[in-house]
């Protein structure tokens, strides 16, 4: 087949951006455009995934961008879509992250104003068929894999996912109740790793019949986290208009859906999309790449002794610049942020673990138990031992109803 003739076809029927990859360059592009909004490298690089044919990854600004696997040494890339026209704060966001600076001409924000809408079970079913016209073979949304930044793939990911399945292995996982809430809490505060973690041993849940069919029983169960998701969203500061709008697109895509396993990954992505986006709430969308760094490095290395002086010098500044740039940019104190970012995740220990309190302080890396307790009920107003019994104290009831 004529791939370039392929790119322009498919161009012509969806307004999606396609490039062709040759040996790990770029040959081919469709439409024609300046190298400015080209694919970054960084896309490129997760969406080169050694072993998957068809991956995807979300953006900062929340697009997506496509990988299908070719022979040859080949790949394309497809994207970025979205599932809105993009707002003025989505193309400045876009201007960052593709370092643009001081625009000339309309012709970036032309280029992706230009570009067809498309949610992402749409997108995926895109990638699939790709796919198969390609290659010749049939994949199910299954296979389709997203890719996500290696930085973020920390040990606090693994020591969490081992944290869990150590748990399921002493037969103390949560029921779906107690699933449920750690998935709205993740949501709320935009943890997307531990969501990634805590999804996976999600599957043990044992669910209630609630419907006549397993695709209803699918759908139903859809529509209920879909709500709480959202509203969990707006708590941690996604604006409302914005939470019902995806809301809608999702329930949508959602009915159309024949298939169990295609709403459950539908569900997944929601999950994901919604964690994201709080967790970029967070930061002013004119931040720099710079702030967002920070405050993903921090939520990500929590059992690390993280200090500003060495996330200053991580990212290139002075401890003194540093701190006074994020005090000026997002309101905070770093130091501040750092500790209170480790309590936060002392709730979640002392809430969803049987670790002792002395285990949690010491993966955390305070400097002392005392100094642990001392933080904890000075941000919390509780000491551990009564926010876990506070908390058992509650599940208890609640799964006695």
């Amino acid at each position: 087949m004529n791939l370039t003739s392929f790119l322009r076809y498919f161009y012509s029927s969806y307004y999606i951006p396609i490039y062709l990859y040759e040996q790990d360059k770029l040959v081919a592009a469709v439409p024609a455009q300046e190298p400015e909004t080209y694919p970054l490298p960084v896309y490129f690089s997760l969406l080169n995934d050694p072993i998957q044919q068809i991956t995807y990854t979300m953006t900062s600004f929340h697009s997506y961008y496509g990988g299908v696997k070719l022979e040859g040494n080949k790949m394309l890339i497809i994207g970025p879509v979205n599932d809105f026209s993009y707002s003025e704060d989505s193309l400045l966001a876009i201007q960052k992250e593709f370092a643009v600076k001081n625009v000339s001409s309309d012709g970036f924000i032309d280029f992706f104003k230009n570009i067809a809408p498309q949610n992402w079970d749409s997108f995926v079913n895109t990638l699939l068929f790709v796919h198969f016209i390609l290659n010749g073979t049939e994949l199910s949304k299954k296979d389709v894999f997203l890719s996500t930044d290696e930085q973020t793939q920390s040990t606090v990911m693994e020591d969490y996912v081992t944290l869990l399945s150590e748990e399921k292995e002493e037969n103390a996982l949560y029921n779906s109740f107690n699933i449920e809430e750690a998935i709205v809490h993740f949501v709320e505060t935009g943890q997307t790793e531990k969501l990634k973690a805590f999804a996976e041993q999600a599957r043990y849940a044992t669910i209630g019949k609630i419907a006549p069919t397993a695709l209803r029983q699918w759908k139903n169960l859809f529509i209920v986290n879909v709500t709480l998701i959202s509203r969990a969203a707006m708590r941690g500061g996604l604006s409302p208009s914005l939470a019902y709008q995806l809301s809608n697109v999702y329930l949508q895509q959602a009915e159309r859906l024949t298939d169990v396993e295609a709403i459950k990954s539908l569900l997944w992505q929601v999950q994901f999309d919604y964690t994201n986006r709080v967790a970029s709430s967070a930061i002013p969308s004119g931040a720099d790449k710079t702030l967002h760094e920070i405050v993903q490095y921090v939520r990500n290395n929590t059992n690390a002794p993280l200090t500003v002086s060495e996330i200053a010098e991580r990212v290139g500044y002075t401890r003194t610049s540093l701190s006074r740039k994020v005090k000026k940019e997002l309101g905070f104190n770093l130091s501040t942020f750092i500790r209170e970012t480790k309590l936060d995740d002392a709730k979640d220990l002392l809430a969803y673990s049987d670790k002792s309190i002395t285990e949690i302080s010491n993966y955390l890396c305070f400097s002392s138990q005392s100094h642990f307790q001392k933080s904890f009920k000075a941000y919390v107003g509780l000491t551990p031992e009564k926010y876990r019994k506070s908390f058992w104290k509650m599940e208890t009831h609640t799964s006695r109803h």
